[in-house]
C-alpha cells in the first residue's frame, strides 16, 4: 500500500533543492539543520531512493529528485490554492496576496485595485531578488510585481512598463564624474554577479546588501532607474546608461491562475503608473 504523501516534507525538499544547500534552506524555513536533514532522509526512505547526490560543497538532484521538484512544485501550488479556495468559501471573503520588489512601490496600485474590488482583502509582501518564482509557484503570492530583465521560467509574465537602465558603482569609481555612460564605457570593468553566493555562502538578494558590496568594490552593476530613485547609499553613485536596454517591470502569476483578480491587479498597476507618469 502506498504511503500518504507528506506535504511538509515536500516543502522542505523543494527549499533544499532551490537553495542547493541544507544550511541556507534551514535558515529560509526557520528550522534547525539537523531536523531538516532528518526529514529529507525520511522522505528518501519513504520514496525508496535518493533525491540528492551529496557533494562536499553542493547538492545535485538525482533524476528522481528532478522529477519530484517539477511535479512537487505543482502539487504544493495546488494544495495552497485548494486551501485558499475552501477558506474563502467558508468565510465568505476573498483574499489576494501581492508580492513586490522593494524598489517597486505598489501603494498607488493597491489603492486603485481596492477601489475597483472593495470586497477583496489584499495583503502586500516584499520580495527579495531570487524569491519571485518560488513565491508565485508555491502560492505564497498570487501576483508578483518585479523588475527583471528576463522573465523567469515556469510562470506567466506581463510587461507593465519599462524603466530606463542605470549603473550603480562605488562613489570612488573612475567613472563617477561622467553625467551619462554607455555600455562601452562599462566594458573594461567587471560586472557584479549576485546570482551566486558570496564568500560567506550567502546570496546577496537584498538591495542594501548589494549596494554595500558595490561600495567596497570596483565592479559595476546595471539596475533599473527605480532602484536609483528608491535607494540612497552614501558610497554608491547611480549614472544613466544611454544605450542599455530598458528594464521591464513585470507582473508574474501562476499559469493556472489567469483570474479576474489577477487581471484586476494588472489593470490597477497600469492605471497607477499612467497617473504617476502624467504627473511627472
Amino acid at each position: 500500500m502506498a504511503r500518504e504523501f507528506d506535504l511538509r516534507k515536500l516543502r522542505y525538499f523543494v527549499a533544499v533543492a532551490e537553495e542547493g544547500n541544507f544550511t541556507r534552506a534551514a535558515l529560509s524555513l526557520h528550522i534547525a539543520q539537523p531536523v531538516l536533514s532528518r526529514q529529507i532522509k525520511e522522505l528518501e526512505h519513504e520514496l525508496g531512493g535518493s533525491l540528492f547526490i551529496r557533494h562536499p560543497r553542493r547538492l545535485e538532484l538525482t533524476p528522481a529528485g528532478k522529477k519530484l521538484l517539477t511535479d512537487g512544485r505543482r502539487l504544493l501550488t495546488a494544495a495552497t490554492r485548494l486551501s485558499e479556495d475552501v477558506r474563502s468559501l467558508a468565510t465568505g471573503t476573498l483574499g489576494l496576496t501581492i508580492g513586490h520588489h522593494r524598489a517597486v512601490s505598489v501603494r498607488r496600485m493597491v489603492q486603485a485595485f481596492q477601489r475597483a474590488h472593495p470586497a477583496v482583502d489584499v495583503t502586500v509582501v516584499p520580495l527579495d531578488h531570487g524569491q519571485e518564482t518560488h513565491a508565485v509557484m508555491s502560492g505564497a503570492v498570487d501576483v508578483a510585481v518585479v523588475c527583471l530583465l528576463t522573465p523567469p521560467d515556469g510562470v506567466t509574465s506581463t510587461v507593465l512598463w519599462e524603466e530606463p537602465t542605470m549603473v550603480a558603482l562605488s562613489a570612488t569609481h573612475a567613472l563617477t564624474q561622467r553625467p551619462t555612460l554607455t555600455l562601452g564605457d562599462l566594458a573594461p570593468f567587471d560586472r557584479a554577479r549576485f546570482d551566486s553566493a558570496d564568500h560567506s555562502g550567502r546570496k546577496l538578494r537584498d538591495a542594501d546588501d548589494r549596494l554595500d558590496f558595490l561600495a567596497g568594490s570596483n565592479n559595476v552593476h546595471l539596475v533599473p532607474s527605480l532602484v536609483g530613485q528608491r535607494y540612497r547609499h552614501p558610497d554608491v553613485t547611480f549614472i544613466p546608461v544611454t544605450d542599455a536596454p530598458p528594464t521591464p517591470v513585470l507582473a508574474l502569476h501562476h499559469a493556472n491562475q489567469d483570474t479576474a483578480l489577477v487581471a484586476g491587479v494588472i489593470a490597477a498597476a497600469l492605471a497607477a503608473h499612467n497617473v504617476m507618469a502624467s504627473n511627472n
